[in-house]
């Protein structure tokens, strides 16, 4: 690979030199020199960033650098830290087909590779503004001005998506087949609180949903607001050994099934009853959603090898970040990238904590099935306890965004998609 860099950060260019697959290095430190050197059209890559030195401005040469005469030379931009004109400035490189960038203040030697060897496209792009708020909004819109003037709508064009309102759509509403969830993390980044509005979103579509929850405390009970004759019956089912009648003696919530433990009990339950007990639940569910005990532990590993999907929740932490890459480096072969979906949970996606996170996610080069977003609902969460309702039914105007990522999430589990308000859900069911 022929390589101009025009980066001006010394430490990266001095590791570029050693860098095995780099035939030609040459390097200029200002922006006039860039020009001069990219216009011999003798490199296959321009490292670029905003650093270089010289009055013009670093869009006019970006657009000089994509233009048909270059259009052979491939732009990496590194934009260092994250800053308020950030996403602006990444959808202008988007604009002009340059989907290899980096944002963040330190950039690792893997990723530098990565950016150099392994070409992004449009999609992997797109997925820096993976949210219903930049990504659809904004990349959208000139295809529905397309549409538009080819007949596709009708009237004014609406300045934001609309799905509109089919109720036909849900008149056959369709079953994704025998799902096994298992949702794990390292750290407390919301595991329950994701089970929670699932087991009411799979079940409020008519699925026979059942929502196993073997975390500590077992949550669940503050969340259905479930009745204390409850707590006892697993210790009960699993004691006299009638696993198979798991589903006459748990809390029932018309097609959810929930089976938990006494609030705030920490024991554990033996590998040989959960697999017994998993067994029979799943047989008897379409939909079976397991809430594992943080960290990593026997009971966690035999609900990963069981499932068809994993969600590993992340948050906006660095350091439950980190934790969580411990959990599946220990994991070992029971980790299965191409089943898991990445969910940075109780997040913004605007936010450079959000951006950092997902960097980091792209950066750790694992092949995760996908990724999935879900806002933070505020204080939704904990007014919705006691209560029966779930912070999926009851997400308003303030907190729609919430939904909306839920629905995302249930459409990468092999859901419809039901991007719709729920006072049509309740239309219907």
């Amino acid at each position: 690979m022929k390589l101009l860099s025009a980066i001006n950060y010394e430490d990266i260019e001095d590791y570029l030199r050693y860098l095995t697959g780099i035939k030609t290095l040459d390097i200029v430190k200002d922006k006039k020199s860039l020009l001069d050197a990219a216009d011999s059209g003798k490199y296959d890559l321009v490292l670029l960033s905003g650093e270089l030195h010289g009055s013009g401005e670093i869009k006019y040469l970006i657009e000089v650098l994509s233009s048909e005469k270059y259009k052979s030379q491939r732009i990496v931009f590194l934009y260092g830290e994250y800053d308020g004109i950030c996403d602006d400035f990444i959808r202008f490189l988007i604009s002009h087909n340059i989907f290899d960038f980096y944002v963040g203040e330190e950039i690792t030697s893997k990723a530098i590779e990565q950016l150099i060897f392994m070409p992004a496209g449009k999609e992997k792009a797109l997925g820096y503004y993976k949210s219903h708020f930049d990504n659809q909004q904004y990349f959208n819109h000139e295809e529905i001005i397309q549409k538009q003037s080819k007949g596709f709508f009708k009237g004014n064009l609406p300045n934001k998506p609309w799905f509109g309102l089919n109720i036909n759509r849900y008149a056959n509403r369709t079953t994704p087949g025998k799902l096994v969830i298992s949702i794990i993390s390292n750290q407390a980044t919301g595991k329950s609180h994701t089970a929670w509005n699932l087991g009411y979103c799979f079940s409020k579509r008519g699925n026979i949903t059942s929502l196993i929850n073997i975390d500590r405390g077992y949550s669940a009970n503050l969340f259905y607001d479930i009745d204390e004759i409850y707590y006892d019956l697993l210790d009960f089912i699993i004691k006299n050994n009638k696993q198979k009648d798991i589903f006459e003696n748990c809390c029932k919530k018309k097609n959810l099934n929930i089976i938990t433990g006494k609030l705030g009990c920490e024991r554990e339950i033996s590998s040989d009853d959960y697999i017994k007990l998993l067994y029979c639940i799943r047989t008897k569910s379409d939909i079976t959603i397991i809430d594992t005990r943080t960290g990593l532990s026997e009971l966690t590993r035999i609900s990963i090898k069981n499932s068809v999907y994993d969600l590993m929740i992340f948050d906006c932490d660095i350091m439950h970040f980190h934790m969580n890459m411990n959990m599946l480096r220990e994991l070992g072969d029971d980790f299965v990238p191409e089943k898991t979906i990445a969910v940075i949970n109780n997040t913004d996606v605007r936010s450079s904590a959000h951006k950092f996170i997902y960097n980091e996610l792209i950066n750790s080069c694992i092949p995760f099935k996908d990724m999935a977003f879900i806002g933070n609902c505020g204080f939704l969460g904990y007014e919705a306890m006691h209560t029966g309702f779930t912070p999926y039914q009851t997400a308003g105007d303030d907190y729609k965004g919430f939904a909306f990522d839920m629905d995302n999430l249930l459409e990468k589990l092999g859901m419809e998609s039901v991007r719709r308000r729920r006072r049509f859900l309740d239309c219907i069911y």
